[in-house]
């Protein structure tokens, strides 16, 4: 009975850990947050990472004439 106890206070504090890690509500989707395989299931951080600019084209230079 001792060792049943345990494992539940294990999983416990294993699931607080890893929804305060990621950043899960305590919700109905809280277990899919936490046992999440891939980083889409996790819910979006609150700001959005910046835009990476379009890499700019380098000037096109005329052939040299000969």
């Amino acid at each position: 009975m001792r060792i049943l106890l345990i494992l539940i206070i294990i999983a416990a504090v294993f699931v607080v850990y890893r929804a305060q890690t990621r950043g899960c509500k305590y919700d109905g989707t809280l277990i899919n947050c936490v046992l999440g395989k891939s980083g889409a299931e996790t819910p979006a951080a609150a700001t959005p990472p910046p835009e990476t600019p379009a890499p700019e084209t380098p000037a096109e230079t005329p052939a040299p004439a000969q």
